[in-house]
Order: C-alpha cells, then sequence, then structure tokens
C-alpha cells in the first residue's frame, strides 16, 4: 500500500514512517494527518513491530500546519478548531510501543509537538525548535501545553510556549527535550540503529506494560489540559 506523503519501511521488528512532503518542508495538511495516523494505527496492531521511527527523507523534519490550504488569517484560526476532531495527538499519546524521532532541519508546531509526544528523540546539529502559536495569536489544542511538562520543567515550557523562541539541539538537550545530537547524519542513523536493537531484544509485551506504566502519571493531566485548551480556542476569537 502506498501514500501520497507518508512512505513506510519496515525490517523485522522496527518500523520506519517516513515523512514524504518536501516541497512544503513536511508541512501537515490534512491527508497527510490522515496518512501518518493511518500507518501509525497499522504500526500498532503489527506484533512483529516493536519500535517505531519516525523522520524525514528531505532537509526539515516538520515546519508544522499546512497554513497555505488556508487563504485568510480567520481560516487558520478555523482550521487551529478542525483539530480538536483530529485524533492523530491522541494516537501518538496512546500508542503502545517506544517511537523514537530522528529529526532534522524545521521541527516547528506539529512537528515539535509530535517529538514531544514520542519517547527518544536523535536530532541532527542543523535541527531547529519552535513553537510558533502564540505569536500567530493561535492556541495549542491537541494537549501541548501539558506534554511539554511532561519532558521538561514549567519555566522551560512557558519560555517555549510564551516567547516562541526558537531553540537549538544544544537549548533543546540542555532542556531534556531529545536524548542525543550529532553534527554527523551518519553517526545519528548508527545510534539510532543500536537503540533499536537493544529494543528488539525485549519482549513486546513487557515494552508495553512498561511504557504504559511511565505514562500514567502524565494522562490525568494531558487529557485535563486537552480540555481547557480546547475551550479557551474557541473562546478567545
Amino acid at each position: 500500500m502506498s501514500w501520497e506523503y507518508i512512505k513506510f519501511d519496515k525490517n523485522e521488528h522496527v518500523a520506519k514512517i517516513i515523512f514524504n512532503n518536501p516541497q512544503k518542508n513536511n508541512a501537515l495538511n490534512i491527508l497527510m494527518r490522515s496518512e501518518f495516523s493511518e500507518v501509525l494505527n497499522a504500526c500498532s496492531i503489527d506484533d512483529e513491530i516493536k519500535v517505531v521511527i519516525i523522520t524525514t527523507n528531505s532537509e526539515n523534519f516538520c515546519s508544522g500546519a499546512d497554513l497555505s490550504e488556508f487563504n485568510t488569517f480567520p481560516s487558520i484560526v478555523e482550521s487551529n478548531l478542525i483539530s480538536k476532531n483530529n485524533n492523530l495527538w491522541k494516537d501518538l499519546y496512546n500508542f503502545e510501543k517506544p517511537i523514537i524521532c530522528l529529526t532534522k532541519g524545521w521541527v516547528i508546531g506539529s512537528g515539535f509537538e509530535i517529538i514531544m509526544l514520542s519517547d527518544f528523540v536523535f536530532s541532527h546539529t542543523s535541527s531547529i525548535f519552535k513553537m510558533p502559536e502564540v505569536e500567530l495569536s493561535l492556541t495549542p489544542i491537541s494537549g501541548g501545553t501539558q506534554t511539554f511538562l511532561n519532558k521538561t520543567n514549567i519555566a522551560i515550557a512557558k519560555e517555549i510556549m510564551l516567547f516562541s523562541e526558537e531553540i537549538d539541539v544544544y537549548k533543546a538537550y540542555n532542556f531534556g527535550i531529545i536524548n542525543f545530537y550529532s553534527d554527523d547524519y551518519n553517526i545519528l542513523i548508527e545510534q539510532v540503529r543500536k537503540f533499536t536493537e537493544n529494543i528488539k531484544t525485549i519482549d513486546l509485551k513487557r515494552l508495553k506494560i512498561v511504557k504504559k506504566l511511565l505514562n500514567l502519571s502524565t494522562e490525568e493531566n494531558l487529557y485535563l489540559g486537552k480540555h481547557w485548551e480546547q475551550y479557551y480556542s474557541t473562546t478567545l476569537r
């Protein structure tokens, strides 16, 4: 099976989801979100797969939502509200197997949220992380405020969310957002390979149970935060 904006590869116990929208710097349009969710769910039910790698075939991981689908600023706000009905972020959070993101270039908006919903992040030094919602007069509505708190402290989350600051890999590493970085992409690929080799030796049921237990303490805040994000996104217009 093939998709327009997603490429998929499976090698033994490792699945690779590859963003394939290079003309738009892997901006997530509606179809790409749907394809991403479809492939992710397929990986979820495939018991041969123990770990999923999310990466890109271009110079940028993901530049956020594809705002070119909308012609006016009010419609951008409408698109932000539409995503309330998009289950992609819920699928990512509830995904039972380990997710590794391998990034380079722009990791913006939705791209940033994807890595925050993953378990491990390996980044090339070209990676630039940013949450631009506030400067676009938008409110995160997919649990973004809570997912950042899961990986960072509140002071760091406020710095990222309120000031829309661009963050390089060195700062991202110090913030605890990424696990490993290198200026050599081949070294990153080798590190990911070693990581997946370790994971492949672990029983799948054990992987799922441990990840579930580690996520338990964050679930209540995530879903409560998502509720309030959606509420405020409808009132601040």
